[in-house]
């Protein structure tokens, strides 16, 4: 009996012991988006070891672009010491989609001294996870669960519209590396099946800023089709923005939202400049108006 005490004791140890060395990366691409790369930084810089931020000279769209990470560093500078910041090569003769994959798979390069074991979150910038849900992304990978999908709550636009349309959204995830060496961060994220989900995982806060930030990533991303004078109209963005569902933003959301709200409604990423009973016909005809 003493015996079998102290050998459940020892694999309790080497268990947990374990279970402590595993190491988890937050991984993504960026592009421009600064105030969300905040707000991920803040929600998770306690419970992930390394984020790590892939940078590319090019847009996927094939047009140089400033790396404004690099650039503003030093905004960032409380978090160094867990990002592995990496700069991907130009590739001008890939085509936009081509460049897209390629650029979601430069994250390999910041991963050189991940272990099989260690944990790979890989998302888009303002695909956050919720830091509590740190603990069972890591419970349900060593539970077999892995891949893990990550369901994300739709917002679009502003941080208080849910896009109601969508309402969640699955193409952030969680994965071992020796998962993730298996395929690669874009075939995971697009090809793989959707067979284990981790319900309620964070958010997912697209379009923000809803006239510069929208022409941007239209001029930027890989659907050129998509980049036409229509879709960059103020109104039109604004309209579109505004098809979400209000609502209340609370402790639900993250806490550097919260507590920062004052600043994310002075650079119009909540929806607090206008009437609930707005009028978006009337505003279009008015500002029309003003231009003549």
């Amino acid at each position: 009996k003493k015996y079998l005490i102290i050998f459940f004791s020892s694999l309790s140890f080497f268990l947990f012991s374990n279970q402590k060395d595993i190491k988890v990366y937050d991984c993504f691409p960026f592009f421009n988006e600064l105030d969300i790369l905040e707000v991920r930084l803040n929600e998770l810089y306690d419970v992930v070891d390394y984020f790590v931020i892939v940078e590319n000279p090019l847009t996927q769209s094939g047009n140089s672009k400033r790396l404004f990470f690099e650039e503003n560093k030093q905004r960032f500078s409380k978090f160094s010491d867990k990002i592995i910041h990496i700069i991907g090569p130009e590739r001008n003769s890939m085509d936009a989609w081509g460049r897209e994959n390629a650029q979601r798979n430069d994250i390999m390069l910041g991963l050189k001294d991940a272990k099989d074991e260690d944990i790979v979150i890989i998302s888009d910038v303002d695909e956050i996870v919720r830091k509590e849900k740190i603990k069972e992304i890591k419970e349900m990978l060593s539970n077999n669960q892995d891949p893990l999908r990550l369901a994300l709550k739709m917002y679009r636009g502003f941080l208080n519209r849910r896009d109601m349309a969508i309402d969640i959204w699955y193409l952030g995830y969680a994965a071992t590396y020796k998962t993730l060496k298996s395929y690669s961060p874009e075939h995971l994220r697009t090809k793989y099946p959707h067979k284990n989900v981790l319900s309620d995982a964070g958010w997912h806060f697209t379009d923000l800023g809803w006239t510069k930030g929208n022409v941007d990533k239209l001029e930027s991303c890989a659907h050129i089709e998509r980049n036409k004078d229509k879709n960059k109209d103020p109104y039109r963005l604004l309209k579109k923005a505004r098809k979400g569902k209000l609502v209340k933003i609370d402790d639900s959301y993250p806490k550097y939202i919260v507590e920062n709200i004052n600043y994310f409604k002075k650079i119009n990423f909540i929806d607090d400049n206008y009437p609930r009973n707005f009028n978006i016909w009337l505003f279009n005809k008015r500002q029309k108006a003003l231009k003549k």
